[in-house]
């Protein structure tokens, strides 16, 4: 399994927590995220340099 919030494998002697994603339409996902709070790897929201267009 990984974690929906860091995107880590959860261990088999970690603990887990069960989330199911209730917005949307259609299939319901099931997430599973560590008990211990972890954190979310960080995201590029912006280009760091020009592409030189």
């Amino acid at each position: 399994m990984i974690c929906a919030r860091c995107d880590q494998p959860i261990l088999s002697d970690e603990g887990y927590d069960t989330v199911i994603n209730h917005g949307g339409s259609g299939a319901k996902p099931t997430q599973y995220v560590h008990k211990r709070y972890c954190q979310a790897p960080p995201r590029q929201s912006y280009l760091s340099r020009r592409l030189g267009r």
